[in-house]
């Protein structure tokens, strides 16, 4: 089988092209340096620190950031760091989200942060963590923060998040906070509830 020069040529420039589309589709859904500041997110505190400690249940958290905190929605897609949203005690989904996290991660808990897409272009943010070896998902509603125990798997906490809010997830990404006290940086587009 001969192939003409012309076609080569054709299959070389399609293959660059689909690098370039994929390479820009990629760096659209990751968070750039300018949307979060990793560095500020290490915490340095008296005050704030001492409240943390306090807070070493899940019911306490829960409790506390249901008297204390709003949700409310902001145009910029860049959370609050945790110093900054204790401040302003109000935030959306994602500063919640990390606020929550990372106080359980200052409390021994693995937890990590899931935001999904829905509805084309809205993103809300759950945190899922192990509490006394139950699997839960707290979640940030303007009636209030609460938590109920997902499951053995990701799949059962999509599908209870899927009934909870009556639509279907589209995209996910996850975050956590490391060793380091840096909060690992989500991506998106490879994953799929």
């Amino acid at each position: 089988m001969n192939i003409s020069r012309e076609f080569k040529i054709l299959i070389v420039l399609l293959i660059i092209i689909g690098i370039v589309f994929g390479a820009l589709a990629y760096l659209n859904f990751r968070p750039t340096k300018d949307d979060i500041d990793f560095e500020k997110m290490i915490i340095d505190d008296r005050e704030f620190e001492e409240i943390i400690a306090q807070l070493d249940t899940s019911e306490k958290l829960i409790d506390y950031l249901n008297k204390n905190f709003k949700i409310e929605e902001r145009e910029k897609d860049s959370p609050l760091i945790p110093k900054d949203f204790f401040e302003a005690k109000k935030g959306t989904t994602w500063d919640f989200a990390v606020f929550t996290t990372y106080i359980l991660w200052k409390n021994d808990y693995d937890g990590a942060i899931i935001r999904y897409k829905y509805d084309k272009d809205k993103i809300s943010a759950v945190v899922v963590f192990r509490d006394k070896d139950v699997p839960k998902t707290i979640i940030f509603t303007k009636q209030g923060i609460s938590m109920y125990p997902h499951g053995w798997s990701f799949e059962e906490m999509f599908q209870k998040e899927k009934k909870r809010m009556n639509m279907n997830i589209t995209d996910y990404a996850t975050s956590y906070w490391t060793d380091k006290g840096e909060l690992w940086p989500e991506e998106w587009g490879a994953r799929k509830p």
